[in-house]
């Protein structure tokens, strides 16, 4: 089922970093001043509201003695007088614990009269990385402490600030040494809004592209992005298209959205396709919801609000004997099966390595004209009377392989099974055939197929087929399942069979 995402516009994030000045120099109004034995002066303000982070009514505070961020100056310095080093990485601590916060931290001026670059970010990382280099993650597994909580936000959001040059004083006159930095965000927030009943303890979210990374490396001195447009990564490792926040204290649900509210960090991506919404009053069990990404993805800076109704359920997801992850249920099925011959549960008809575009639905169109490339651009079934009996010419076996196959008809985050995966459950089974298939967690139904040559219906209650994504020369590999047997066999690619999707 496919609900509407409102996305609602980001404010920029400002932060007011004002270091303590205690100089002697600067309580002698008659002394004269020397700008290079002064610090630096660090703020930031917004027209709006200057918090860390604030984007459409999500607002958190600095926590004063914890809250660090980092600067660099490549002419700014160490110690006074032009002495030390290079500020490179230098931490300021939040003095306050509000929405606005002084800071403590050491900056000199290098040279008078000089233009000074400043580049800085939140949240600080000890060491000395360079500036182009700084680095950054984000978790695929985050914690909310409770409904509704924002705390944790302040952690996971990445900010950055805008490239800033400042002129330093004249020796002569050293007043003002301020620098009045604005930061932006580098992620996205997601509110999901979920009624319903029961308990909630998780939401997980699962698309097509990387939302999160386990570590990586950004240059702070890029030029900073318009609003929305994504920062460009230097680097980015261990990547992954699922993201789970977890409530450490499960929520009740009632029947009004905005009673429960759970809150996701991601990165700006554009899925395509679905995504899958999933819900877990455990966090072992998982209903999925089918949504359709916001036009134009994830942007930057953005918070979007995603409505949730945990009464509708698209699929749920069973553990087999084998420990994988599987759907409950055939693609296409209205519901998981009563029984190996419950026609309300045998789903689709797919040609092997066909995306959904309709062909696999009962009693799609028909045609004898074979495909020339890997999306035929209709609905129609095709059908092939001679070898290599398949729909495509000329033949192609990377469709379905793995989760980002070319067709890969299941939804985000599961694919086609494997022939050793299908195998793996066979001999799980208390016997070798429909009646086993059926009493396993799986509840694999006797569907039958749809004709290679006529589109006919064949078999329905008597044999069940599910595809694999291996091949072996023109065909591919299947799970027969009959009354007295079952086992693995091949045919030819213009066969429409059933698919039952595995959680890569």
């Amino acid at each position: 089922m496919s609900l509407t995402i409102k996305n609602l516009a980001g404010a920029l994030v400002v932060l007011m970093l004002i270091p303590l000045s205690c100089t002697t120099d600067s309580t002698n109004s008659n002394l004269k001043k020397d700008s290079i034995s002064e610090k630096i002066k660090v703020s930031g303000e917004d027209t709006g509201a200057a918090t860390k982070t604030t984007l459409s009514g999500v607002a958190t505070s600095w926590i004063a003695g914890t809250d660090r961020v980092g600067i660099y100056s490549s002419e700014a310095r160490t110690a006074t007088g032009g002495g030390g080093s290079a500020v490179v990485n230098v931490p300021f601590t939040a003095a306050n614990s509000a929405k606005k916060s002084t800071f403590t931290g050491t900056m000199y001026w290098g040279q008078a009269n000089t233009a000074h670059t400043f580049y800085a970010y939140y949240p600080y990382t000890e060491g000395s990385a360079a500036a182009t280099a700084v680095p950054v993650s984000l978790p695929a597994t985050q914690t909310q402490s409770a409904s509704n909580s924002t705390a944790h936000i302040s952690a996971l959001d990445f900010l950055i600030a805008t490239p800033l040059s400042v002129t330093s004083p004249d020796n002569t006159d050293a007043v003002v040494n301020e620098v009045d930095l604005k930061y932006n965000h580098l992620f996205t927030i997601l509110e999901f809004q979920i009624k319903g009943s029961g308990n909630l303890m998780a939401v997980r979210l699962i698309t097509n592209t990387a939302m999160a990374f386990s570590s990586g490396t950004i240059d702070i001195t890029q030029t900073t992005p318009a609003t929305g447009s994504a920062y460009t990564f230097a680097s980015q490792t261990g990547t992954s298209s699922e993201v789970t926040t977890t409530l450490t204290t499960a929520a009740t649900l009632t029947s009004t959205n905005t009673d429960t509210k759970v809150y996701m960090v991601i990165n700006p991506c554009t899925p395509a396709g679905n995504c899958l919404i999933g819900l877990s009053s455990d966090g072992t069990t998982w209903q999925y919801i089918y949504k359709a990404a916001p036009t134009g993805g994830f942007k930057r800076g953005i918070k979007y609000v995603v409505s949730v109704d945990a009464g509708v359920v698209d699929f749920y997801t069973v553990n087999s004997s084998t420990g994988k992850v599987w759907m409950d249920r055939n693609l296409g099925a209205s519901r998981v099966a009563t029984g190996t011959a419950d026609s309300q549960a045998y789903g689709y008809y797919y040609q092997w390595g066909r995306g959904s575009d309709g062909h696999q639905i009962l009693n799609s169109p028909i045609t004898g004209d074979l495909a020339t490339s890997d999306t035929p651009g209709h609905d129609s079934f095709i059908t092939s009377a001679s070898s290599p009996y398949d729909w495509r010419n000329p033949q192609n076996g990377n469709l379905w392989q793995g989760l980002n196959g070319i067709n890969n008809p299941c939804p985000a985050g599961f694919r086609i099974p494997t022939e050793t995966e299908w195998t793996n459950e066979r001999v799980k089974w208390a016997t070798n055939n429909a009646a086993g298939a059926f009493a396993s967690p799986l509840k694999l139904t006797v569907a039958g197929y749809r004709h290679w040559v006529t589109a006919d219906y064949t078999d329905q209650n008597i044999y069940g087929s599910y595809w694999s994504s291996t091949i072996l020369g023109t065909e591919s590999r299947y799970l027969l399942i009959g009354s007295s047997n079952a086992y693995i066999n091949d045919l030819g690619r213009a066969y429409g069979f059933s698919v039952r999707c595995i959680k890569d």
